[in-house]
């Protein structure tokens, strides 16, 4: 990988996870203020809210998962003609989706409390918050293929940095509404509505200044840009399907099955695996673009090199906090939400965590599909699990008594059948490689868990760890531990070297010698 390349992948990681500790900040803070004000019900149709304008992007990714591929291969070849059309195709492409989405949107909006299991004091509230939580999307549909801008030109630290400045619009916003108004769950859907908005004219600024050379203009609208989009990205839409059966409808299947109140303990258990799996998609945002430029260019064994570098560092970085949880999760929970039984939401943490092991390590692989442009397959092996995953969930409610055990124990074992048992090996296949060249880097990032439990066991045998300040030390001492003793297990010398120069001591021993 050449020296700038280097460079502006160590900016891009280091600005986005600033960015996602900033936007984690607001909301870890947030949620046990809601719990204690409102009640985990309420916070349940937060997530909820969040989720169902998720479902839009079942169809929206046939569109917008591709404009950044298709831009940045023809930016690369310097085709800016070409780019120009995919741009704007998409772009009024998204116009038009997000009109016709406010019509089954608005039904939802006035028809919330027939569909839903809604506590009559929170009708209203869960009214406004599901609008404010639409509308947000709707915005964030018409300008997202203004999005692509930073992928295109490999500058994600700028998207960090919008970011950065997003959430502490939405941090500012949120502090004053709550100081100075009664609790309201709706405050959080429409400070992220103000978010996205604020985001798109970013997006907007950006684009002018970074891909002048892509004009906006109706006039560039193709037909046949939007046929080869929607072609590729068809299976993108179908695997948004199928992540909805298997990680989106939990919570409302919940509070179909069992209500408001076990939907809402649920959610709160889902809300560290979310922001996670945030986490893991910023990370993994990092790798993607010199993936791509790297297979536009024809330079496949360096190709393969950078996926396997970077398995084997999204093992490294998400599997401290994954590691962490396991072992201290009682103590995390007890301190964060006092009022709920945190012993439950251990428990059940722990069926949600196990799965991301196998994600946040093999997720980057994934992006193989869309950089070879081989999406039918594992689209359609996602779409099976999902049914088989929403079927088992369904048939189990309905006739045994496993309750709200039912969702993360299917769900654990239908993740980890997809992600270790198909996904490196089909990504081998796409690039034509043997079936099991990935699952070395695979083991050793999950070596990674181990080491990292291994040591908070040790720590929690010596020390009892209740109270934020305990466990803040605990996290630091075994993070420190644990990174030291990976950083010899995943990475070669010649790695670790390189990766040492970049730090601020490893450059002052540089220049001393």
């Amino acid at each position: 990988m050449a020296k700038a390349t280097k460079k502006q992948l160590a900016i891009n990681m280091i600005a986005n996870m600033v960015a996602f500790c900033v936007q984690f900040g607001v909301n870890f803070f947030l949620t046990p203020y809601i719990v204690k004000q409102l009640g985990s019900e309420a916070y349940g149709f937060v997530t909820l809210s969040f989720n169902i304008a998720g479902f839009a992007s079942i169809i929206t990714a046939a569109f917008d998962s591709m404009v950044a591929r298709f831009v940045l291969m023809e930016d690369a070849k310097g085709n800016d003609d070409a780019a120009t059309k995919y741009f704007n195709s998409a772009l009024v492409t998204d116009t038009v989706l997000a009109v016709i989405l406010s019509i089954p949107f608005g039904a939802i909006v006035i028809f919330a409390s027939d569909v839903l299991s809604i506590p009559a004091r929170l009708i209203v509230d869960v009214q406004l918050a599901f609008a404010f939580a639409f509308l947000g999307t709707l915005i964030n549909l018409v300008f997202a293929s203004f999005g692509c801008t930073y992928y295109v030109k490999n500058r994600l630290d700028l998207e960090a940095r919008r970011n950065i400045e997003g959430n502490i619009i939405r941090a500012t916003l949120l502090i004053a509404l709550f100081v100075l108004l009664p609790a309201k769950i709706y405050f959080i859907t429409g400070t992220m509505m103000v978010v996205i908005m604020y985001n798109c004219a970013a997006n907007l600024y950006y684009k002018r200044k970074l891909m002048p050379e892509i004009p906006i203009s109706i006039r560039n609208f193709r037909f046949g840009s939007v046929k080869k989009l929607l072609s590729s990205g068809i299976w993108n839409s179908v695997n948004s399907l199928s992540t909805t059966l298997l990680n989106t409808l939990d919570i409302l299947i919940t509070n179909l099955f069992l209500g408001a109140a076990f939907s809402g303990i649920y959610a709160l258990v889902k809300t560290i695996p979310n922001f996670l799996n945030q986490l893991i998609a910023i990370l993994v945002k990092v790798f993607v673009p010199n993936i791509n430029i790297l297979y536009a260019q024809g330079k496949k064994d360096e190709l393969l090199r950078e996926v396997l570098f970077s398995v084997r560092v999204m093992g490294f970085l998400v599997t401290i906090p994954i590691g962490f949880l396991m072992v201290f999760g009682g103590a995390f929970y007890e301190a964060w939400v006092p009022t709920q039984d945190n012993h439950l939401l251990q428990s059940l943490s722990l069926l949600t965590l196990f799965p991301l092991i196998a994600s946040g390590i093999i997720t980057v692989i994934t992006n193989v599909y869309i950089t070879t442009n081989k999406l039918r397959v594992p689209a359609l092996v996602l779409l099976g699990v999902g049914i088989i995953n929403l079927t088992s969930v369904v048939l189990l409610l309905k006739f045994t008594n496993l309750g709200m055990w039912t969702v993360p124990t299917v769900g654990m074992t239908t993740q980890l059948f997809y992600y270790v048992g198909f996904q490196p090996i089909y990504a081998a296949r796409c690039l034509k490689l043997p079936w099991h060249t990935f699952y070395k880097a695979i083991g050793l990032g999950s070596m990674c868990t181990v080491t990292m439990v291994a040591a908070c066991l040790l720590y929690r045998t010596v020390f009892d760890v209740h109270g934020w300040i305990p466990l803040i030390i605990a996290g630091i001492v075994c993070s420190i531990v644990t990174m030291g003793v990976n950083a010899l297990i995943v990475f070669t010398a010649q790695e670790r070297r390189s990766l040492l120069a970049k730090l601020p001591l490893g450059r002052t021993r540089s220049r001393g010698h």
